[in-house]
């Protein structure tokens, strides 16, 4: 069963690992990536000359995946599950002075770690930041479907 659009907008603000796949040549890569979305764009922040940034060039369309197991392997409650699948095209740019550098390590790590010298060498290598316009929006609740809520 869909999510509604206030119950994908809570679960996208929650910070998860996302899964974004990458396409050239006909050759898949997904990577994972941190992520926020602002209400527009799923905000993403990439080293330059990576894989996934020189087959954005090519390609612009990527297909991005976020989602959670609740519950124990073996158990039925395992099959508590949320998703939301994301195509999108993506806008590059350069992330100059690393702000959304710094915002995703404080959502991810939280504040205190940016003093971390491992942390501020990651923040200051040359960045882009990917802007992916979602084009289309699935979701699933498992919980829905089962009336586990």
């Amino acid at each position: 069963m869909a999510m509604s659009n206030e119950e994908i907008d809570s679960f996208l603000s929650v910070p998860r690992i996302a899964r974004m796949a990458t396409a050239n040549k006909g050759r898949p890569h997904v990577v994972p990536v941190w992520y926020y979305y602002d209400g527009t764009y799923i905000v993403i922040t990439v080293t330059k000359d990576t894989k996934k940034v020189r087959n954005l060039k090519e390609n612009p369309y990527v297909s991005i995946v976020i989602d959670i197991i609740e519950g124990k392997p073996g158990n039925i409650s395992f099959l508590n599950g949320k998703a939301v699948i994301i195509e999108g095209k993506v806008e590059i740019k350069d992330d100059i002075d690393h702000t959304v550098a710094i915002e995703m390590y404080e959502r991810y790590v939280g504040k205190e770690a940016l003093n971390n010298p491992m942390v501020q060498f990651s923040i200051n290598l040359p960045r882009h930041i990917l802007l992916v316009k979602p084009i289309k929006i699935l979701s699933w609740d498992i919980s829905k479907i089962y009336g586990m809520k």
